[in-house]
């Protein structure tokens, strides 16, 4: 496979970047039967911009993306390409609703970090920052777990995830730093936006210098008895109050 395509395998993510169309597409692999609304949509979007489709068995698109979960359409399409960071920060103080990031501090789980990403793009996040290492990049599984909302999101990969944080406090954004205990209640928080949202991995949370670069600790308070919430779930109800918020009335 040339470094600069790879094959990625699902519906939704195949229908997402070909709307988006931030990604040129070579061709596209086809072993669906059913003419559901969604495949028929599909279809007719891939006619109208003219990319061949390949009818292939399902194991090969099984065997081209590593994964039994595609759907029976994959795509051969340009890499993923990442945004910069005085982009995504530019866009979130010229929202209007109230703009805000999320970084992700070495989340390893591609099926979290896609929840994350399509949650995030759902929420009206303006972008989303990854860590270069330690941090699972924008991979197969996660375009799939993102159902293509990694296509809309503006997504940045950063090396030092403290100098993120403080050049964010240099453009005036205030820092949540998210923890299963020992912090103020999400219910309770009034933003004031531009705001940033930091979600630590899925063993131990946010590193200790990163959580010390937080201006707020944010929780969620729980009524359960087990020990906390998956992050991406987490992520979800912190996301859903910053979603409230920016669409109450000034």
């Amino acid at each position: 496979m040339n470094p600069q395509r790879e094959i990625l395998g699902g519906k939704n993510v195949v229908l997402e970047i070909l709307k988006a169309g931030r990604r040129k597409v070579y061709k596209v692999f086809w072993a669906r039967k059913a003419g559901d609304a969604k495949s028929e949509e599909l279809k007719n979007l891939l006619a109208s911009k003219n990319i061949p489709v390949n009818e292939v068995h399902p194991s090969e698109i099984a065997n081209m993306t590593g994964s039994n979960e595609h759907q029976g359409v994959a795509a051969q399409v340009s890499a993923f390409q990442y945004a910069e960071l005085e982009e995504v920060i530019q866009k979130a103080i010229e929202d209007k609703k109230g703009g805000f990031l999320v970084l992700l501090d070495e989340i390893q789980d591609p099926h979290n970090v896609g929840a994350i990403i399509r949650t995030a793009h759902q929420c009206g996040a303006s972008g989303l920052i990854l860590l270069k290492h330690r941090q699972v990049p924008i991979t197969n599984a996660v375009c799939k777990a993102a159902a293509g909302a990694q296509e809309w999101l503006r997504i940045v990969k950063e090396v030092n995830l403290v100098n993120v944080i403080n050049y964010l406090k240099s453009n005036n954004f205030f820092i949540y730093g998210s923890t299963g205990d020992g912090g103020e209640s999400i219910f309770e928080e009034k933003f004031n936006f531009p705001i940033a949202l930091l979600l630590g991995s899925e063993g131990r949370g946010l590193r200790r210098l990163v959580r010390e670069h937080c201006d707020r600790l944010l929780t969620v308070p729980m009524d359960g008895n087990i020990d906390s919430l998956n992050v991406s779930v987490a992520a979800g109800i912190f996301m859903g109050q910053i979603l409230c918020q920016r669409h109450l009335s000034p």
